[in-house]
């Protein structure tokens, strides 16, 4: 209407006086919050750049300083637990030790080897007892059964990493009765045999014995030092489905283990004959023991895979020479891993599971100077490896490997 007064509409967003909107200071403070909590987020998105960069990057000469500045300093960053010690994974040049070792050569050594399913075996063999009168004597027991035991040390100074302890029929016992007797095979890895030979003595402070005393070797350089750096073994079952069963019991120890009898001659040698006795009893502390883990043979036909971590860092960190398989596991440096394949017969075959075993151990030693291996020699890198081992020691040994790794194919190199 002409001479009426026209009134513009309030702004966009905004509420006209009298409708019950935020007041001014309320907008204010409103805005003040959101700055602040803008201001919070940037400086967490700055802190974790700078986090970031502080990881050392560069040329490779700089390759030195991974795990010991920056972010890569903290057990956050750094390879730990299963991944650390994981040998089959993890690359020689990544080891680090406790205290300065100077030029070693690195090796990494791989072996894959089956363990063939055993018929019952049935039979007699002799253990000191006691009377019912309380005197010593030789007594004689029965036993039957097809279990077989597999221990694994990457502490031994030669090419055996591995031993695999079955029962059998002694042929040269008489008797109409059989009488058992415990098998042993080694598993030795190609990589180490320029390592050794060793020889077990009956005592553990004897060193410096020939172990090879019918052969003139005059090589200045003939004795290689190393010591155990990583070492990882997979078990995987590689029986038929139909006759697939059975259990394996997984332990690691990282105490001395010996399977001969020290009788009464004053000498304990760790390489001396393995009686029925002792494997058994072996077999019997696996089976009652509250860290054992079981697996049943249906879930071993995916690859399940363990490491060793140092039992006793002084010894890891040792230099020897003669130190064969069976001290290493009487004197352990690094823990032993023991599988137990426990009593099992199928009703297809009449045995037990077959299984197949791989293993991969890594060492630092030192050989003879001007060699090829002498000149590949480098500074080992030194750092704390405290925070690896008790993530390692602390797990449950034994555990599938994932899809991620390889899955069913693990066990191909």
């Amino acid at each position: 209407m002409p001479g009426a007064s026209r009134r513009s509409p309030p702004p966009q967003g905004r509420q006209p006086r009298g409708s019950g909107g935020p007041t001014l200071a309320q907008r204010r403070a409103q805005s003040a919050r959101d700055k602040a909590a803008h201001v919070r987020a940037m400086n967490l998105s700055m802190r974790s750049t700078a986090t970031v960069k502080s990881i050392p990057t560069g040329p490779p000469k700089k390759k030195a300083q991974l795990f010991t500045s920056g972010a890569l300093k903290t057990p956050q960053f750094a390879p730990r637990g299963h991944g650390y010690y994981d040998a089959f994974v993890q690359t020689p040049d990544s080891v680090m030790v406790s205290a300065t070792t100077g030029p070693c050569t690195v090796i990494d050594g791989y072996s894959s080897d089956a363990v063939p399913g055993g018929l019952q075996v049935s039979g007699t063999y002799q253990y000191q007892g006691e009377t019912a009168d309380g005197a010593g004597a030789l007594l004689s027991a029965t036993h039957s059964g097809n279990e077989s035991l597999i221990f694994f040390n990457p502490g031994s100074s030669d090419d055996v990493v591995a031993h695999v302890y079955k029962l059998g029929i002694d042929p040269a016992a008489p008797g109409s009765v059989p009488t058992l007797q415990v098998v042993t095979t080694p598993i030795k890895v190609t990589q180490f045999h320029e390592l050794g030979p060793t020889k077990a003595h009956s005592s553990l402070l004897v060193q410096h014995r020939d172990a090879h005393g019918d052969i003139n070797d005059k090589r200045p350089g003939r004795r290689v030092e190393s010591i155990p750096l990583r070492g990882s073994i997979r078990i995987r079952n590689v029986t038929e489905a139909l006759s697939v069963g059975g259990s394996v019991r997984a332990l690691r120890y990282n105490g001395g283990i010996q399977l001969n009898d020290d009788g009464t001659s004053g000498s304990d040698s760790p390489s001396s004959v393995k009686t029925v006795e002792q494997f058994l009893k072996v077999c019997e502390m696996v089976r009652d023991s509250s860290r054992t883990r079981v697996w049943g043979g249906g879930a071993l036909c995916h690859v399940h895979q363990s490491n060793t971590y140092p039992a006793d860092f002084v010894r890891s960190m040792a230099f020897e020479t003669d130190n064969s398989f069976e001290e290493a596991v009487a004197r352990p440096s690094y823990c032993t891993h023991i599988m137990l394949i426990d009593n099992f017969t199928a009703s297809t075959n009449m045995a037990n599971n077959s299984y197949e075993i791989s293993v991969k151990v890594q060492r630092a030693a030192r050989f003879g100077m001007g060699t090829l291996l002498h000149s590949m020699a480098r500074n080992l890198r030194t750092g704390n490896t405290h925070p690896h081992t008790v993530a390692e020691s602390s797990g449950d040994g034994l555990r599938p490997t994932g899809p991620v790794a390889g899955g069913r194919n693990m066990m191909v190199r």
